[in-house]
């Protein structure tokens, strides 16, 4: 019978080497898991919750700079990855700084993720009122269990939380840096997502199941978006998009040209 750690680093390397699968599974698994226990989210919202006081964006202004810290941070990302295009197309002799892969993937995996599948499918269309919003904690809504079509709520509702899966989104880094610093990278990304997410369910905007969920949303796009851009596509692509570049950068540097002659 094989030892105990053992047994949990071959189950390591099984979830590794199938990421896309083990990301489902632990997506169904979390699912249901909230499903059966919707009185987990009440009672981590409740951690919070202060019924004189109300939640605790309230009584301090920290759960509001961390959340602006990490609406800083994203797009401090978004910018690293655009503005060498910009460049190339100013001065379209110089060497494109960034992968157009990379700007592809980085972009790509936040439309689809926090954008689209999180922001415009699941928070306007769920109905699931927010935990500051409901009966428990002062509100006049009702409670819904994660996943459950609800009318509580109209429009950019809580589930799923649309800044935890913003700043899960940065673990697109990981998959950007070189092999040997994916782990202490991963680490520190997935510690400042960690704590924005927290300081959503800290100020009653969310309970832990919107964002456990829209994380890994997020992480099925990442991974996909790994396959699709980073690796699927033929190695002289980088040349041929930065070439495209050079030239619409000429050919705007000569009709702007003209239009000052």
């Amino acid at each position: 019978m094989p030892r105990l750690p053992a047994v949990f680093c071959n189950e390591a390397r099984d979830a590794l080497a199938r990421p896309v699968l083990s990301a489902v599974l632990l997506l169904v698994f979390v699912s249901l898991a909230f499903v059966a226990l919707p009185g987990l989210d009440l009672a981590v919202s409740r951690f919070f919750y202060d019924p004189a006081a109300g939640f605790l964006d309230r009584r301090t202004g920290l759960v509001d700079f961390v959340r602006e810290t990490g609406r800083l941070v994203e797009w401090l990302l978004a910018i690293g990855v655009t503005a060498p295009l910009l460049l190339k197309l100013l001065f379209p002799e110089s060497e494109l700084l960034v992968h157009p892969r990379t700007t592809l993937f980085v972009l790509a995996s936040y439309l689809i993720g926090p954008g689209l599948i999180v922001n415009l499918i699941l928070k306007d269309h769920w109905g699931r009122a927010r935990p500051h919003q409901i009966v428990e904690f002062g509100g006049d809504a009702v409670f819904s269990s994660v996943w459950w079509l609800s009318d509580q709520c109209q429009r950019n509702c809580s589930f799923a939380s649309g800044e935890g899966a913003s700043a899960f989104w940065l673990m697109a880094i990981v998959f950007l840096v070189p092999e040997e610093r994916r782990w202490p990278v991963g680490v520190a990304t997935l510690a400042f997502a960690t704590l924005v997410s927290l300081a959503r369910i800290a100020g009653g905007g969310h309970f832990l199941s919107d964002v456990l969920v829209a994380w890994l949303i997020v992480l099925l796009v990442l991974l996909l978006s790994d396959r699709l851009f980073l690796k699927a596509l033929p190695p002289q692509f980088d040349s041929a998009a930065e070439a495209k570049l050079g030239h619409a950068g000429q050919a705007l540097r000569n009709k702007i040209g003209a239009w000052l002659s």
